[in-house]
């Protein structure tokens, strides 16, 4: 163990014990029960905290302890000094989901990267001999290219309400999986990511081959886009909550997956809402014929640019 890594560990242990209560405290200030002597007691604490963390950005820069110490300094300082009510709405919904989407970058094109490899692995198996359509892709899609229709065409005879709501209960458990499997060491997570690429890649490479990659790219261009953004950012979630699993840092292991869980739940916060709204797209405007493929194609486009652009660019002031 080099001393670097001694001097961390040795200011960890002795400092530790004020910052859980700070964060604990910064917690109970949050709900908006915290009696006078408590707030006093969080003030106190949270000016310690700011201290650490001075020390430790110059002792210690880019260690594991000075990042944990910067969120549980800026969650003491929010709720020190930022307003109740809608204050704390905008703190969760506005400012801290796209604060972790940004600091967590690596995860989310690890993400990407899985689900690329998949689909170009899918797409290409199918190309280079279609037989392997009868393993790849489900049965039900082939009887129905083999009948020249969609098997997306039952959206049109459903009540929206009823089709979109199994279609956001689908959608959300594929969701939580890639956001709870992290739990395997992201192992879980990179084979469901995997697997949903070679997936897609393996059907829209069939439905090509039968001519009718078109109709179902007509079919996927509203809520598509949207759909496997929500998917990434699980994914990514899970690999937050991996990373600690596998390398702690400075702290016990508990400790940091419990951290990385209670950040990476932030981004869940933003999939569950966008998971709504495509449900709602895929059971309406995606299987109708009242809308063209090129405005089906732009509000696509345009669902999933809103939210990278609110992820790249909200909460920066706060931050």
């Amino acid at each position: 163990m080099s001393a670097r890594a001694r001097n961390v560990g040795a200011f960890v242990r002795a400092r530790r014990a004020g910052w859980d209560r700070l964060e604990v405290l910064a917690r109970r200030a949050e709900s908006g029960r915290l009696p006078l002597a408590e707030v006093e007691e969080l003030d106190r604490a949270y000016r310690r905290a700011a201290g650490d963390l001075a020390f430790a950005r110059g002792a210690f820069p880019g260690s594991d302890a000075e990042g944990h110490l910067a969120n549980v300094a800026a969650r003491a300082y929010a709720a020190l000094y930022r307003p109740r009510g809608v204050g704390i709405v905008r703190m969760f919904v506005v400012d801290d989901p796209p604060a972790v989407f940004r600091r967590h970058l690596r995860a989310l094109a690890l993400a990407g990267a899985l689900l690329a490899a998949g689909a170009g692995a899918g797409a290409l198996a199918v190309a280079a001999d279609p037989g392997a359509a009868a393993i790849l892709v489900p049965e039900q899609v082939r009887d129905a290219v083999l009948a020249r229709q969609l098997w997306t065409e039952h959206l049109l005879h459903a009540v929206p309400g009823i089709s979109g709501a199994a279609i956001a209960h689908n959608n959300l458990t594929v969701a939580s999986l890639a956001f709870g499997l992290g739990l395997t060491a992201g192992l879980g997570t990179a084979l469901l990511l995997f697997l949903n690429g070679l997936l897609l890649g393996a059907v829209l490479a069939h439905t090509a081959q039968a001519g009718m990659g078109g109709a179902l790219l007509s079919f996927v261009a509203a809520h598509g886009p949207a759909e496997l953004s929500a998917l990434l950012l699980s994914a990514q979630a899970g690999f937050v909550v991996a990373a600690a699993l596998v390398d702690p840092g400075e702290w016990p292991r508990r400790t940091a997956v419990a951290s990385a869980g209670r950040e990476a739940v932030r981004l869940m916060a933003v999939v569950v809402p966008v998971l709504a709204v495509v449900a709602l797209v895929e059971a309406t405007v995606s299987p109708s014929a009242h809308f063209s493929p090129a405005a089906k194609g732009t509000l696509g486009v345009a669902l999933a640019a809103a939210l990278w652009l609110f992820l790249a660019r909200a909460g920066r002031r706060a931050t």
